[in-house]
């Protein structure tokens, strides 16, 4: 079974759907007249605007709901093992896609915000869904349930049992460290992180307003650890960089240059590069226009942000990860170690202790990306069923969290990212569709 699904998950994140992303931020880019550079003044101005909450809650709320989702073990194991698989290239490539990515995620914004809808309890509901609903002929409604039906598996999976699972692991293994954690307790441990975070769930999934306040709060704590320990590691080998940024430019078109053959094709680099950076801040997958479209504001403004989103998640804290790792070195290229990878790094520069600051900060960032999921789950829920559904879905959707604390995760976690990329097939139809828009075309000037 994990065979197959593997070779699903390659399939499906394969060089077709990545060609398919990064053509589609190239056509965006040249329709909106390269707004993503010009829509990063937008955003500061959007997220120190703060709008009324009474019509939804505020902009720098909405960023915060939309960052829980996208800031997670992705920028610490995806961008190490990018490097190992790619070379130091593929950091190259991440901000390449991260330069489309920020108008792509601009474009999913803007037209979720505008064909969003007011339920009947008042609060704000958008995504792609909603724009398949309201902007295109009937015959296409079908596409708008089965992304619906895709991201609620993609929420259980791959937004909370694979998240909860990392965030037990490195509570355990924190634990096994210094407080001398007995295996045969070890699953008593996690049926009590399980609970906890399930608890903890319960509480920030209330209403649409509790999962901002609570992602609000979270994300600063859990961005500011992480800067912590990876800036501190730069700085104290900053002369290093230069020969880092140099491998970086070099492999990008040569890693036979700089790994000494272990990784032989730039090819490699390019693919792994993109897709890890993709897959980071999930641009095309229509996630995170859900938690913009809870916000007050206009269009152009949230967009705006979600520019601002993408290049804190993958031009700043997936590059403090990467230059984290390359300026240490003794990376062995050709094995994805992941987060083991980045944690070698650290525990060089810093020693042992640095768990005690590292295993929190992937926890924090475990459990905000459920969070930011959860108010995912709640949309596609609601579009699928109603609102009696989605009371069902708050009761099932922490309770997950038990089972993510106590059982292996990796089968799942090849399953949600199989439906996380399927996500982005229509989505990313629908930006095609729509790239002429009015919608968009406003921003060119």
């Amino acid at each position: 079974m994990r065979d197959l699904l593997f070779s699903i998950n390659k399939f499906v994140w394969g060089p077709p759907t990545l060609l398919l992303l990064l053509v589609t931020g190239i056509i965006l880019t040249l329709r909106t007249h390269f707004f993503q550079i010009r829509g990063m003044g937008v955003a500061i101005r959007s997220l120190l605007s703060g709008h009324d909450k009474s019509d939804g809650i505020t902009p720098l709320q909405s960023v915060s709901a939309a960052l829980s989702g996208t800031l997670g073990t992705g920028n610490i194991v995806g961008v190490a093992g990018a490097i190992a698989l790619g070379g130091p290239g593929a950091v190259f490539w991440m901000w390449v896609s991260a330069f489309f990515s920020m108008i792509i995620k601009y474009a999913e914004i803007v037209l979720s915000v505008h064909y969003r809808e007011r339920l009947s309890d008042g609060t704000l509901a958008g995504g792609t869904m909603y724009v398949i609903k309201n902007a295109l002929p009937h015959s296409y409604r079908f596409l708008a349930t089965i992304f619906a039906l895709f991201g609620v598996a993609a929420a259980f999976g791959v937004g909370n049992l694979t998240q909860i699972n990392t965030l037990t692991a490195s509570s355990v293994a924190l634990l096994r460290e210094y407080v001398l954690l007995h295996p045969d307790n070890e699953v008593y441990i996690k049926l009590a992180i399980g609970t906890l975070c399930a608890f903890l769930l319960f509480k920030a999934l209330k209403s649409d307003r509790s999962t901002a306040r609570f992602c609000e709060r979270l994300i600063p704590i859990a961005a500011l650890l992480y800067a912590v320990i990876t800036l501190g590691a730069i700085i104290k080998n900053y002369r290093e960089l230069p020969r880092v940024f140099a491998e970086i430019f070099t492999a990008a078109f040569s890693p036979r240059a700089v790994t000494g053959g272990a990784v032989g094709s730039a090819y490699v680099g390019l693919r792994v590069g993109i897709g890890r950076g993709i897959f980071s801040n999930e641009a095309g997958m229509g996630t995170a226009p859900i938690a913009y479209s809870c916000a007050g504001g206009t269009p152009r403004e949230l967009g705006a942000l979600g520019i601002l989103e993408v290049f804190v998640d993958t031009v700043i804290v997936c590059t403090l990860t990467a230059l984290t790792v390359l300026c240490v070195g003794d990376i062995p290229y050709g094995t994805d170690l992941g987060a083991a990878l980045t944690l070698s790094a650290l525990t060089a520069v810093w020693g042992r202790g640095v768990v005690l600051l590292f295993c929190p900060a992937v926890c924090l960032f475990a459990f905000s990306s459920t969070v930011g999921w959860g108010l995912y789950g709640t949309r596609f829920v609601g579009y699928l069923w109603g609102s009696r559904a989605v009371q069902i879905f708050k009761t099932i959707f922490p309770l997950a969290c038990i089972a993510g604390a106590l059982f292996r995760a990796d089968t799942v976690w090849l399953a949600a990212e199989i439906f996380n990329g399927l996500m982005a097939l229509p989505n990313t139809f629908v930006l095609l569709m729509l790239s002429d828009s009015a919608q968009l075309n406003r921003v060119k000037s």
